[in-house]
């Protein structure tokens, strides 16, 4: 009921009631030397707020940091020396304002779509500039883009946009603060799986300039349209090599052995190691070398998305990583928040039913083909890192005073 009440009456019920304990307590915390730079982040924001408050004390050890959290939230790991994590203050007129009074900070980050309306009308009352930054809008987002949001978001300095998607719905509608557009949700670059660089550079030998395709993680129900697109694939691709990795890597011998009982020509990593010149399927039967199997095949399709039944499926994020393009089904379960971020930066390809395969690899399966979607998916991966990046540059030279908060 509150929250559709009229913005300046919210603020005005907010404003009768005083200052809360979670308030009095980081007021009671010493400011110290230096500039303040206070992050007011949600459950949703942690990791990423984390994330910028490591590279900006890595590029600034003397600014002082404070993250706030709702109660209850967990501490991100790994903070760095100084800077300290609270819980969030009220969200109320008079709990905002003993903070800010008491702490002055330099600038206040707000993450994503955690906006307060008390914490930016205050803001604005002390002349504490405002930064919002990994924000995103647009249909089913927390943050509505109604008149009282809009007029909130207008005392903004600058807006970090996650994507390109929610510029156009911004852009018109906001004159004051600065807009930029990220290549990706604030992140650090994922880990690539490891892979022994001597094996990859044996294997490659082994396989010389011969096309491969890894299917990866393969339930025994998508055995059969993994073969049949192998086999399709093999009429536009001269000596097609397959890495097949089982479901279950403990499968590798019953699938050798009925491979072979089709007539396929088959090794195992298992028990032959490499390939042969003749072998059209190589039985990748270890799960702890996805990182070489990434590395060799130009392409990937992900077990588990044409039936759903993968018991140990691996995330796209992997093959990204290590610049294999990516191909999937319909089960996007449990990485459907990545490939939706794939596919919306053109970096993977899908497929409706297993019947779609095989014309979708023969068409992949050619290196330039292939290298476009690999291109695309290695920019998403690390263009969380360059959003880091940009914001931390910015953050630290606005603090320090080299450039100013609002462009003018």
């Amino acid at each position: 009921m509150v929250r559709s009440l009229p913005l300046w009456l919210r603020l005005r019920l907010a404003s009768l009631r005083p200052a809360g304990p979670q308030a009095k307590a980081a007021a009671g915390i010493a400011r110290g030397e230096g500039p303040l730079l206070w992050v007011w982040s949600g459950r949703k924001n942690a990791k990423a707020a984390a994330v910028l408050v490591r590279r900006i004390a890595a590029k600034m050890p003397e600014a002082r940091i404070v993250l706030t959290l709702p109660e209850g939230a967990s501490e991100p790991r790994s903070l760095p020396e100084g800077a300290l994590c609270l819980p969030r203050p009220e969200d109320r007129p008079a709990s905002i304002r003993l903070v800010l009074e008491a702490w002055r900070p330099d600038l206040v980050l707000v993450m994503g779509d955690e906006m307060s309306a008390a914490l930016v009308t205050e803001a604005e009352r002390l002349s504490v500039s405002l930064i919002m930054a990994d924000a995103h809008f647009g249909e089913g987002q927390h943050l509505r883009l109604d008149d009282a949001t809009l007029t909130l978001l207008e005392k903004f300095d600058r807006i970090y946009l996650r994507d390109s998607n929610s510029l156009p719905l911004v852009s018109d509608r906001l004159s004051g603060p600065m807009i930029s557009v990220s290549d990706a949700a604030m992140s650090e670059p994922p880990e690539p799986l490891y892979s022994s660089e001597a094996e990859r550079a044996s294997m490659a030998e082994s396989m010389g300039a011969r096309p491969v395709w890894l299917a990866a993680a393969v339930p025994e129900d998508e055995l059969d349209a993994v073969l049949a697109a192998h086999r399709y694939a093999q009429r536009h691709a001269h000596r097609l090599l397959l890495l097949l990795a089982p479901d279950l890597e403990e499968d590798g011998a019953t699938l050798a052995e009925r491979l072979g009982a089709e007539g396929w020509s088959v090794a195992r990593r298992s028990l032959e190691g490499e390939p042969e010149p003749t072998t059209e399927i190589f039985i990748a039967d270890d799960a702890l070398e996805y990182g070489l199997w990434y590395r060799l095949a130009a392409l990937s399709y992900m077990g588990g998305t044409l039936s759903g039944k993968a018991k140990n499926p691996r995330t796209p994020i992997e093959a990204a990583t290590l610049g294999s393009a990516i191909v999937h089904g319909p089960s996007l379960e449990p990485y459907r928040a990545e490939y939706l971020r794939l596919e919306g930066a053109k970096a993977c390809r899908g497929v409706r039913t297993s019947d779609d395969l095989p014309e979708l690899l023969a068409d992949l399966i050619s290196p330039e083909r292939s290298a476009q979607l690999a291109h695309n998916a290695w920019a998403v991966t690390s263009g969380g890192a360059g959003a880091v990046e940009t914001v931390a540059r910015d953050l630290t030279e606005i603090l320090s005073g080299a450039q100013p908060s609002r462009a003018a």
